[in-house]
């Protein structure tokens, strides 16, 4: 068994470098296996694709990817980013500051990664560059910020992470509350360590922000604040369960657009394709992921490893540590999605049998998609921001990638610490998960 284990690996792996959908990499995978050591399982594959995707769970995907791109539509990001540069325009590095901060609100109603760092770069770069600042440093903070999208809730990958490894998408959700404010805070503190060390290569971002321009400001910004409340703080309470939370985000979303005077018909169907598109994409690949994992548990390769893992008498730290290394190897050549569905069916009888907190994990496993979408060569975020870059030069002359690599090494760092801490005090992630969240 250990051996068809390393071929499907190999198999996943050579059909990612290649750049095949994933979706289509894990379903071919499943397909392969099924009918050489189960034979005719089209009955079985109908069962598994209906079973999970009419779970009334995965209506949380479509429904906070809605969420995020009524608000994009709605100008919330300029409001946003032009708040955070005047209350921040007086500290050393001020609109580095403002990357971070606004990626991470904006994260909190995106749920997308790469949806943030466009976003917040679209925005940022013509700025930053306007007031002299380092272009490689900027450039890191805005990937890094981008990959906030990920791990503060609500995400489109813990979701993923919930609905295959049959956790509470909610208890992921208040799990990740900490970690996300440990994260920013990182990604602050390596700001301030360089605007101290390297004080020529920043400049502050403009004269004292009045008072009259602040209150403005926070007032134009109070809207997304309340409705994160809303949609974080009512699955907190147990007031409503993750479902009922995305749909109050939709609705409060909306509300904000027909406010701003950006509601439309033509902005409503921008957002129900790109809604649509978007969520096909995810739930296809959920599907996937349910087959290969079906497939995998029949023929007993979960069980084989399992037990060959467990044979190995490693301590629960230190399989931990041994699944972070083989994320991050995974995570320099693969996706961080397609690292998820991939391995999830693969290691879960393993983590069940340690009897690790799969919620605890989920935060691990969050932390580590961060560090794959920035690490070379196949970061997504970094490839999303030069192509901004490229973007907003036009014609003009545009630098190599190599300026977004080296901009986000300091973050990496930071990341790594995080997860180490994480890794160390459990309680970080699990302290405000209680067992009446649903």
């Amino acid at each position: 068994m250990l051996e068809i284990a390393i071929a499907l690996i190999l198999f996943l792996l050579v059909g990612f470098v290649l750049g095949l959908h994933v979706a289509v990499v894990l379903g071919t995978a499943a397909l392969v296996v099924g009918l050489i050591f189960i034979g005719p399982i089209w009955d079985f594959f109908g069962h598994v694709s209906w079973a999970s995707h009419s779970s009334l769970t995965i209506i949380v995907v479509p429904l906070y990817i809605m969420m995020g791109e009524i608000l994009l539509r709605s100008g919330m990001t300029d409001d946003l980013y032009e708040t955070f540069s005047k209350m921040l325009s007086r500290l050393p590095g001020g609109l580095m500051h403002t990357n971070i901060f606004a990626s991470g609100v904006f994260a909190a109603v995106s749920g997308s990664s790469v949806a943030t760092t466009s976003t917040i770069g679209s925005v940022a770069m013509p700025a930053m560059r306007k007031h002299g600042y380092s272009e490689k440093i900027s450039l890191g903070s805005i990937a890094s910020g981008g990959t906030l999208g990920v791990l503060i809730p609500p995400s489109i990958i813990m979701i993923v992470y919930g609905l295959v490894a049959e956790v509470s998408i909610g208890q992921l959700y208040i799990a990740a509350i900490v970690p996300g404010l440990i994260m920013l805070a990182a990604f602050l503190g390596v700001v301030a360590v360089f605007s101290f060390a390297a004080p020529g290569r920043v400049r502050h971002a403009g004269g004292k922000a009045s008072l009259k321009g602040l209150v403005t400001g926070i007032l134009k910004i109070l809207p997304i604040v309340g409705l994160i409340g809303v949609v974080l703080g009512s699955i907190y309470t147990g007031v409503a369960t993750s479902v009922e939370a995305a749909a109050y985000g939709v609705t409060g979303a909306f509300l904000i657009a027909c406010c701003k005077r950006r509601a439309s018909l033509r902005m409503l169907s921008e957002t129900f394709v790109s809604t649509a598109v978007t969520s096909c994409m995810v739930i296809l690949i959920v599907v996937a992921a349910f087959l290969l994992q079906f497939v995998l548990s029949f023929v007993g390769i979960p069980a084989a490893i399992s037990a060959w893992v467990t044979a190995l008498g490693l301590s629960q730290l230190q399989l931990i540590i041994l699944l972070c290394v083989v994320f991050i190897l995974l995570g320099t050549v693969m996706d961080g999605l397609a690292i998820v569905v991939a391995t999830l069916p693969i290691f879960l009888p393993v983590l069940v049998a340690a009897n690790v907190d799969l919620v605890w994990f989920g935060i691990i496993v969050v932390i580590l998609v961060e560090l794959a979408l920035i690490t070379p060569p196949v970061g997504m975020n970094l490839f999303v921001l030069q192509g901004v870059r490229q973007r907003l030069a036009g014609d003009g002359p545009v630098g190599p990638i190599t300026d977004v690599v080296l901009g986000v090494l300091p973050f990496l760092m930071a990341m790594l610490a995080v997860l180490a801490l994480i890794i160390a005090f459990p309680d970080i992630a699990l302290s405000l998960v209680g067992s009446h969240i649903k």
